[in-house]
């Protein structure tokens, strides 16, 4: 069947020069094709691709090899894409994770044009002699996979550092330990760990030790993959295996957790005086808990509730027996707020800053100075406050900022850092003087290059949509773009778990507007940009807005003469394949292209993910009657139609995916490849070595930048992106 598709791929490639004759219409084997049917709550659901959900079906893998085959064969046969290529590795050195012990040492992953893997790296003060940590590729077991540093972090006192290693874009990793000063590792390995997504290593006050999340089962073909996960209180030197559980469904049956919850233990600060708890998961909001750090030894915690769910706060900090929370509780936009932790009661706490209506409040610090916070409109035009003693201001920042980070090392310290970002600013990093009311900027490697922008427009509109509602449309281009109906334009969205697309400079953003094409965001609901009634208002039941809105924002471009829908790709990842895939659809014909990666398609059958149970906090279990119509609205495999004239299609997947599996979009391709009546083709590329991204190589990221920007503009009809 391989060489059939090869032959086939032949063809199409050498037979005639001219593209509007090349044929993409392919057929679908009956093997991954089945009656398959289930009833929901009456109502009578048939799921043709279900096969392709078994992966230890060795006829079902073949189909996802040949599919891999086929993009390929296609991909890589798209003129332009070696000036991509040439693009995208001119870059300069790239610095992540930048992190700063209380002793003023800045510990970060470096890594060069030349370099695959990101070694970690420390000075001592900004100005120190930058010193080797660790390098990756000495690690003991990378002649057996490809290791990459995911997560670290070092202890209070900087005497020793967690490092954890993932392989080949797993997520899941196993954590090393060394000892900052003479870089000896500890001989134990702590293996079935996730610190990148699972809160991280939290070290106790003395660097004894720290907590971590276990997983019991790694294994993505067991039932209970990424469940009944553990807080392990792990003391060093001692056998990994012989796990001290801390926190848990079992060990804690008083506190109400299911399976897939993520219970955690947090250390907030060196010589705080409480320790705090949570069950975590896909929302934006937990449960907390807490008692005194004196406890920590106890055979039996007695964990006091904190908050609730309801209550609506995202991030605290504490100062001594003071609580400082941001909270949407009857606020949207969000508000600051103080209790005691002597006697905690958040809904009755003392406002220090109020919700502005106009503004989300984004981020707030407590330093020995006074609280820090942001106010951002939008999502994309962010401005820096100070409170002290009742007292607001704002503070003047070195540029016009589009989204604003703060740093921080705690209540104890006057230490603070602010990052800016815009569309078309590289993101800074400055250190903020409070006595002088200064700032300096602070880069830890020089900038090589420094691009000039000032060619780019930036426009920020709001477009009405479907109910009325204003939805934000950020639009970037070059200067010398006209409004002729004629513009290439790559189109993104997301809108889940109140996530907001805030304003940076990427790769993929300036490629596409340096070949002449607009980069529009929109920012629908769902997402952040508007505060938590905006996630609610794209959230289960109100989740077709954040499609209707993607689609009025593209009806915008088109009646305004920026484009016209030959020339309109949409793009998003992940649960933004809720987006794009209803988008396209619900309205086919106002997209050329659509392109998806890792994308859930198939909501419906969400619950049976590795993740699945997760996210029915975001999206709804089939066991409820109401949030069963609602998974079945969002879920584009099913609202594919027969004989459609459907867009072009780029979709991705990554066998090691621990978040969407590979035939939530396997599904939506073959569907679509049997439905589709246009010429367009149907692209589904599968990297069987590879997971979800977020630990991807630096060859992988630039050749799926390629894969997107390539076949977007190939298929918006760019003259310098032709099929060879």
């Amino acid at each position: 069947m391989i060489k059939r598709v090869l032959l086939v791929v032949f063809i199409l490639l050498t037979s005639c020069a001219k593209e509007t004759t090349v044929s993409f219409q392919r057929t679908v084997p009956t093997y991954i094709e089945s009656n398959t049917s289930e009833k929901y709550h009456g109502k009578e659901i048939i799921d043709v691709f279900r096969p392709l959900e078994n992966l230890k079906d060795s006829t079902v893998l073949n189909w996802y090899k040949k599919e891999a085959t086929y993009a390929q064969s296609i991909l890589q046969n798209i003129s332009g894409r070696e000036l991509l290529q040439t693009k995208t590795n001119d870059t300069s050195i790239e610095i992540t994770q930048l992190t700063f012990t209380n002793d003023n040492h800045y510990y970060y992953l470096k890594k060069t044009t030349s370099e695959n893997h990101a070694k970690l790296y420390c000075k001592y003060q900004l100005e120190g002699e930058e010193v080797l940590i660790f390098d990756p590729e000495t690690y003991e077991n990378q002649s057996k996979n490809n290791y990459y540093i995911n997560y670290f972090n070092p202890s209070w006192n900087n005497t020793k550092i967690v490092i954890s290693l993932s392989k080949d874009d797993e997520e899941i990793s196993e954590m090393i330990i060394l000892d900052t000063k003479t870089k000896k590792k500890y001989s134990q390995t702590i293996q079935n760990v996730w610190p990148s997504a699972l809160g991280g290593v939290r070290w106790l006050s003395d660097d004894s030790g720290f907590f971590y999340e276990y997983i019991p089962e790694i294994n993505r073909d067991a039932d209970d993959y990424l469940k009944n996960v553990q807080t392990i209180l792990y003391k060093l030197g001692t056998n990994p295996n012989n796990r001290i559980v801390y926190f848990s469904k079992a060990n804690n049956p008083e506190i109400k957790m299911n399976s897939a919850d993520f219970p955690e233990v947090i250390v907030q600060n060196q010589n705080d005086k409480y320790l705090f708890s949570n069950v975590s998961g896909a929302s934006a909001y937990y449960e907390y808990y807490y008692t005194e750090y004196d406890n920590l030894y106890n055979t039996k915690i007695e964990w006091k509730p904190l908050f609730k769910q309801e209550d609506k706060i995202p991030f605290f900090y504490v100062d001594q027996d003071d609580l400082y929370f941001l909270t949407a509780h009857e606020a949207s936009n969000f508000k600051i707020c103080k209790t005691s932790l002597k006697n905690p009661d958040v809904r009755s706490a003392e406002v220090l800053v109020a919700e502005n209506p106009d503004a989300t409040i984004t981020d707030f610090v407590v330093t020995k100075q006074g609280l820090f916070f942001v106010k951002t409109k939008n999502g994309v035009s962010s401005k820096l406050y100070k409170w002290v003693e009742g007292t607001i201001e704002e503070i003047s920042i070195p540029k016009p900022a589009g989204a604003i980070y703060l740093i921080a090392k705690g209540p104890t310290f006057s230490d603070l850092w602010i990052e800016i970002s815009g569309w078309t600013t590289n993101e800074v990093r400055y250190r903020y003087n409070a006595e002088k009311n200064t700032f300096i900027e602070e880069n830890i490697y020089p900038k090589t290059t420094k691009k000039n922008y000032d060619d780019i427009v930036v426009e920020e509109v709001e477009v009405r949509s479907h109910d009325g509602e204003l939805i934000p449309l950020s639009l970037i281009y070059h200067k010398n773009i006209q409004k002729n109906k004629n513009n290439h334009v790559l189109m993104r969205g997301y809108g889940t778990y109140g996530i907001s697309l805030s304003p940076e400079v990427n790769s993929m953003m300036m490629q596409w507007i340096d070949k002449g094409g607009i980069y529009a965001v929109a920012h629908v609901r769902g997402g952040g940009e508007k505060g938590d009634t905006w996630h609610k208002a794209g959230f289960k039941k109100t989740k077709p807005n954040t499609w209707k809105d993607f689609i009025a924002c593209t009806e915008y471009l088109i009646a305004e003469n920026y484009t016209n829908p030959k020339k309109i790709a949409a793009w998003s990842s992940s649960a933004g394949g809720i987006l794009i895939g209803r988008a396209i659809t619900e309205r086919p014909d106002l997209y050329a292209a659509a392109i998806v990666r890792v994308g859930k398609l198939n909501t419906l059958r969400s619950e049976n993910t590795p993740n699945g149970l997760n996210g029915i906090k975001e999206y709804g279990t089939v066991k409820n009657a109401t949030e069963f119509e609602s998974l079945l609205e969002m879920d584009a495999y099913h609202h594919i139609k027969d004989n459609t004239n459907y867009p072009a299609l780029l979709l991705t997947a990554g066998m090691n995916d621990t978040r969407v599996p590979i035939w939530q979009p396997g599904k939506f391709a073959a569907r679509m490849i049997k439905a589709n009546a246009s010429n367009r083709p149907v692209i589904f590329n599968v990297n069987f070595k590879s997971g979800h991204g977020f630990d991807a190589s630096a060859e992988k990221r630039r050749e799926e930048s390629q894969d997107i920007l390539s076949f977007a503009f190939w298929q918006t009809g760019h003259e310098d992106f032709t099929l060879k």
